[in-house]
């Protein structure tokens, strides 16, 4: 029969490993969980540029440089974000800039808002509508629908870095697809434009602040760019090579004004 002594180093150990458990666990969802979702770091998307691509190409009457300028524009780099600078931090003592946004005029296919202003600025509200209908429900499958209604021929569900990020997030937490133990909300709060070509091409960028709770919760900053092409009358996602990954920073931060993120203000919320 076991000694009290016995027992009780027993039970300090057991309770030492259970709690070593529930560390690695809430590290791996701040740390592996948040860094999955932005996961698409491969070499495909660190091609550089040098230089500015406005330079080295020249736009023609309709003010459209072509196919080799805007692979050049998504190729080119950005601040290079690692996983701390997605962690909540201090916020910045400068002044950001800041980006207005118009609202959805109405909804389109699956139900993602729709009815953005044909400019730069609407193809970024556009690219956040679309980003938070598909991240929203942790599902690679939903995440295909939205996909498939709102990008062009073209342009690969397989090589969607939201969807990738989808994939990795179940990967590193221990989930399946859809699973309704996870709960994630996004809301935009940062947006850039990398660049236009003509007045129906836009690299858009856009800033979530991302919480993803799987038992533990967890909070950080994820940067996403998107090729966005008007057609028809609204803004959907263009084909081509994926473009160099967006810094992933917290909202607000020094690190965050650096890599060039301005703050996302809603018309309704500007003060005139």
């Amino acid at each position: 029969m076991a000694t009290q002594e016995t027992s009780t180093e027993w039970s300090r150990r057991r309770l030492l490993a259970m709690l070593a458990g529930v560390v690695a666990f809430a590290l791996l969802v701040i740390g592996g969980l948040a860094y999955a979702v932005v996961a698409a770091f491969s070499p495909d998307h660190a091609t550089a540029s040098n230089g500015s691509p406005d330079t080295h190409w020249t736009a023609g009457p309709d003010g459209v440089r072509g196919d080799a300028y805007r692979d050049a524009l998504a190729a080119k780099p950005m601040l290079e974000a690692n996983e701390d600078d997605m962690k909540p931090v201090a916020p910045a003592l400068d002044t950001p800039r800041r980006m207005l946004i118009g609202p959805s005029t109405k909804t389109g296919p699956v139900d993602v808002p729709s009815g953005f202003a044909h400019t730069p600025e609407g193809a970024v509200a556009q690219l956040a509508a679309i980003e938070i209908a598909a991240l929203t429900p942790m599902s690679v499958q939903y995440a295909r629908d939205v996909h498939n209604a709102w990008a062009m021929d073209g342009a690969e569900f397989d090589t969607w870095e939201i969807a990738q990020s989808i994939q990795s997030f179940h990967a590193s937490a221990g989930t399946v697809d859809g699973d309704g133990a996870v709960s994630v909300t996004t809301t935009p709060v940062g947006a850039q434009i990398k660049g236009t070509d003509g007045p129906d091409w836009v690299l858009a960028c856009v800033q979530l602040d991302v919480t993803a709770t799987v038992v533990e919760q967890t909070r950080f900053g994820f940067g996403h760019c998107e090729r966005m092409q008007w057609t028809g009358d609204r803004w959907r996602i263009a084909a081509g090579k994926p473009p160099a990954q967006a810094p992933s920073t917290w909202p607000g931060s020094q690190r965050s004004l650096d890599a060039g993120w301005r703050l996302w203000v809603e018309e309704d919320d500007h003060d005139e």
